[in-house]
């Protein structure tokens, strides 16, 4: 497998989300290469380890909570899947890339609930400013 496609499938595994968008995980691991490129790597290539074994999820987990570096990237990676954001290395946040990457995050899934902001009704943000 690619990068690209070992990317996607180890964010399946880690947020239990199924399927994911493959346009979505390139955009989530190039953004996340530009400030963890050793890390992001040395996780896909964990992943592809463990996912011969017979629980990967386990094997997963065991080898991520052994390594700092790898629980942080593996950290950042749900926290841009789930809210489209992460913490860069020096801890300043980088915030959604697209108001519709902040309207795709998994966390509205998971919640059922609409994006705040992006009302699912006629006129979208800023329909409470409008009359009935």
């Amino acid at each position: 497998m690619t990068h690209a496609a070992d990317f996607r499938v180890l964010s399946e595994l880690l947020t239990g989300q199924t399927p994911l968008d493959q346009a979505a995980a390139d955009a989530h691991r190039t953004r996340l290469e530009t400030h963890y490129p050793a890390a992001v790597a040395r996780l896909i290539d964990t992943y592809r380890t463990v996912s011969a074994e017979i629980d990967p999820a386990a094997a997963l987990f065991a080898a991520v909570n052994a390594d700092p570096e790898l629980a942080r990237i593996a950290r950042e990676t749900l926290a841009i899947w789930y809210s489209a954001q992460f913490t860069r290395p020096d801890n300043t946040q980088a915030g959604p890339e697209t108001p519709a990457r902040y309207r795709d995050a998994l966390i509205w899934q998971v919640i059922r609930a609409h994006p705040l902001s992006a009302a699912p009704v006629p006129g979208g943000y800023g329909y409470w400013a409008q009359h009935p």
